[in-house]
C-alpha cells in the first residue's frame, strides 16, 4: 500500500485487492484555500468526509462514499461513522481495511472521542489525523487522541508543512509530544502488514505531492 499526502486533509491512497487489482482511493479531495490539488484525478473509491460539494472533478466514475454505513467496495471494507453533533454538518470517521492493515481517517476534527467510538474502532495499524490547530485539533490534542487509540503508525494532515504556506502550524510541536526528534519527510509511504512496528507508535511525515 502507497499513502500520499495532497495538503490540508487529503489523501491518495494506491493499494491492490485479494484478487491482485490495483485500487486508487482518494480522501477528502476538497478544494481548500491554497491546497493547491490538481483540478481533477482518477480514482475507484472517494470518501468525503464533510459532504460531496467542493471537491476536484472525480475522474474515473469512482464510487463515493460521503454518508455513514457499512461497504465492500472492489475488495475494501469501508465503514463511515458520522461523529458529528449537528445533523446538517455531517463528519465522517473513516474506518478502511486493506492488504490486512487497517486504517482509521479523521478529517476536519476538533474533539473528544469517547471509550465506546475507542472499542468500536477496534486496533489500529495506521492513523490518519489532523494536528494543525484552528478548527481542526491541535499538537496538544491530537497527542491526546493517539495515546487514546494507540495506532502503530500516525501520519499527521492539515498542518502547514516546512516552508509552505498552508494555514494551520507546523509539526514540530506534534513530533515533539509523540518524542521523535529527528524529522525525516517521505514524498510517498510505502508500508505492509509486515512492516508495522509491534511495540512502538511511529509518526510518519509525508511531504505534501
Amino acid at each position: 500500500m502507497h499513502i500520499s499526502w495532497l495538503g490540508h486533509s487529503a489523501f491518495k491512497i494506491e493499494t491492490k485487492t485479494p484478487w491482485r487489482d490495483e485500487v486508487v482511493i482518494l480522501i477528502n479531495p476538497y478544494l481548500e484555500p491554497k491546497a493547491d490539488l490538481p483540478r481533477n484525478l482518477k480514482s475507484d473509491l472517494v470518501l468525503l468526509g464533510s459532504g460531496e460539494k467542493n471537491t476536484i472533478t472525480l475522474s474515473g466514475e469512482p464510487f463515493v462514499i460521503a454518508s455513514p454505513g457499512e461497504y465492500e467496495v472492489r475488495g475494501v471494507m469501508v465503514y463511515a461513522v458520522d461523529i458529528s453533533k449537528n445533523p446538517k454538518e455531517p463528519q465522517l470517521v473513516f474506518h478502511f481495511d486493506t492488504e490486512n492493515v487497517s486504517t482509521i481517517f479523521f478529517g476536519n476534527f476538533k474533539g473528544t472521542v469517547n471509550e465506546e467510538m475507542v472499542d468500536k474502532l477496534g486496533l489500529i495499524d495506521i492513523l490518519l489525523l489532523p494536528c494543525g490547530g484552528g478548527n481542526v485539533l491541535g499538537a496538544n490534542e491530537a497527542s491526546d487522541l493517539v495515546n487514546q487509540l494507540e495506532p502503530r503508525i500516525v501520519i499527521p494532515h492539515s498542518f502547514n508543512p516546512p516552508n509552505g504556506k498552508l494555514p494551520g502550524e507546523p509539526i514540530d510541536k506534534f513530533a515533539k509530544l509523540l518524542g521523535q526528534k529527528e524529522k525525516e519527510w517521505l514524498p510517498k509511504f510505502k508500508v505492509a502488514k509486515r512492516d508495522l512496528p509491534q511495540d512502538e507508535t511511529r509518526l510518519v511525515l509525508l511531504e505534501k505531492s
